[in-house]
């Protein structure tokens, strides 16, 4: 597999952080990056020039918003989102710039740290905050779970406690991109996960038509 576009959420400006940028930059990716001092950020690397932007609420103490236009065409807002009720102006942000593009093709992707809580938290699991406005992502801002849209009611977890799992990790597209991408696949890939290489599964968006698209 080779990617066109790769976001890492809870990514660190840090010496870790350096090593992961110099490696994607030493394989031809154009990087830029978001994060504070001691917390959670974003790296975006894509093969080709892009413009971006920080959308990120102002006044957040956690948690990256980072607004790009891909060459392809596209707008990508990838991000980090933070916990609790915290995540509410996140959410009011993704649903703004979702209606305010309707008309081009745009693709949210990346650590939610929500979801639904009757399809998307393991067992005994702590219910997410803010589900509400995860829904409303759908109902306001017409945007399309593109897992869900392919997997149905299946369960899969993209995170785990030690006893339970929760699917956090999603990408939502609006019609344009479908339209753009019919035949895109959205999978977890658990084996970065499962070798202690992060503690979240890989999502990878993958298309096969002729125009592309794999993230």
């Amino acid at each position: 597999m080779s990617p066109d576009v790769i976001v890492l959420p809870e990514w660190r400006d840090n010496a870790s952080g350096a090593l992961i940028q110099r490696g994607f930059e030493t394989a031809g990716f154009l990087v830029t990056t978001l994060s504070r001092s001691r917390s959670n950020g974003i790296l975006l690397a894509t093969k080709n020039a892009f413009q971006s932007r920080r959308v990120t609420p102002v006044g957040s103490g956690k948690g990256e918003l980072l607004l790009a236009d891909l060459a392809t065409g596209c707008k990508l807002l990838a991000a980090y989102f933070p916990q609790g009720k915290a995540k509410i102006p996140f959410f009011e942000v993704c649903i703004d710039e979702a209606v305010c593009s309707s008309a081009v093709p745009w693709l949210l992707i990346g650590d939610l740290n929500t979801g639904r809580n009757h399809s998307d938290v393991q067992g005994n699991g702590t219910s997410f905050e803010c589900a509400d406005l995860f829904e409303a992502l759908q109902s306001k801002a017409e945007l399309v779970d593109l897992w869900r849209i392919e997997h149905g009611q299946q369960r899969e977890w993209s995170w785990r406690s030690k006893i339970n799992g929760f699917r956090v990790d999603h990408a939502f597209a609006n019609t344009a991109f479908q339209n753009r991408y019919p035949r895109i696949r959205c999978i977890y890939d658990h084996s970065p996960r499962e070798i202690g290489l992060t503690d979240h599964s890989a999502l990878i968006l993958r298309s096969t038509t002729t125009s592309g698209w794999e993230s």
